[in-house]
């Protein structure tokens, strides 16, 4: 019955021994001891002797492997409150929030020392490195929120600026109040994830409504430039017809000179044929009033 209870006692010791952790299989281990049968010494056959060797044999095979996992256990939670360490100076709060979650996840995969009173150490030096980081983090996101507050506000008074620009009429000086208050806004932070799309959606579409009055402002400029060429061009041909008459009545003199104010009535012709209009009429009425000259 004895040796029953001994093959028993070495097949579990025997499962302990291929555990993944062996400083808890090494309190189980210890637990089987105190369950092996004792016989006294004169009464032992060479079989209870044997199997008592194999038990202890298997004992002192725990035991030191035990022992080096907990060796390596306070080795890499040492390195993980290192690790921790770092944390406090990260310049990502996020990344290193995720961190410190894997260094606890990594803590715990780590097991026990053989002893409890280094654990609860090692415990009250990570514990107080991770508090610290969440003190900084809160602080973090505490002057987060207010530098969030301010951003919007800044944005806030960006989109009225932006409303305002509809009021310009000079319509170079409103593209560059628009293109302005655009840089403004891209060096403007962030005002939180919950306002920063609907804040820009506002500005956006205050944007592309300028830029649609622009857009119309200049297809009239285009048409009015051309009417008023063609109305110039006239003028121009009228010109002509006093020049190569060149009567020089009163009549015609009159006529000559309203084509000049006929001219300023008109306005501008665009850069593109302003300028080359205005030689071309200049120089016919220039050199009418000197064919004038010499005429009379």
């Amino acid at each position: 019955m004895a040796n029953d209870i001994r093959e028993d006692l070495l097949e579990q010791l025997k499962n302990l021994l291929e555990s993944d952790n062996a400083p808890e299989a090494f309190v189980k281990a210890k637990a089987l001891a105190k369950r092996w049968p004792r016989i006294h010494e004169e009464e032992e056959s060479f079989l209870d002797i044997e199997l008592s060797e194999k038990f202890n044999n298997m004992l002192n095979e725990l035991s030191k492997k035990a022992g080096e996992v907990a060796v390596n256990t306070e080795e890499r939670k040492n390195a993980i409150i290192e690790e921790a360490k770092a944390l406090l100076e990260s310049g990502s709060i996020e990344k290193a929030s995720k961190k410190m979650k894997d260094l606890m996840d990594s803590w715990k995969a780590a097991g026990r020392t053989q002893s409890k009173e280094k654990d609860d150490e090692l415990w009250e030096q990570f514990s107080a490195v991770r508090k610290e980081f969440f003190d900084k983090r809160k602080e973090f996101y505490d002057n987060l929120h207010e530098t969030f507050a301010q951003n919007k506000a800044a944005k806030e008074e960006l989109i009225a600026k932006a409303k305002e620009i509809a009021e310009i009429k000079d319509m170079k000086k409103a593209s560059n109040a628009v293109n302005e208050l655009f840089e403004q806004w891209r060096k403007t932070g962030s005002a939180g994830r919950e306002n920063d799309e609907p804040l820009w959606k506002e500005f956006s579409a205050l944007r592309k409504e300028f830029f649609k009055r622009r857009e119309q402002y200049y297809d009239n400029l285009k048409e009015t430039f051309a009417k008023n060429t063609e109305a110039k061009k006239e003028i121009i041909n009228k010109a002509k017809v006093y020049l190569a008459r060149s009567e020089f009545t009163e009549e015609e003199i009159s006529a000559v000179k309203e084509l000049r104010k006929a001219w300023k009535e008109v306005g501008n012709a665009g850069r593109e044929n302003e300028q080359s209009l205005w030689e071309e009429f200049n120089g016919l009425i220039n050199k009418y009033f000197d064919n004038m000259k010499f005429y009379k």
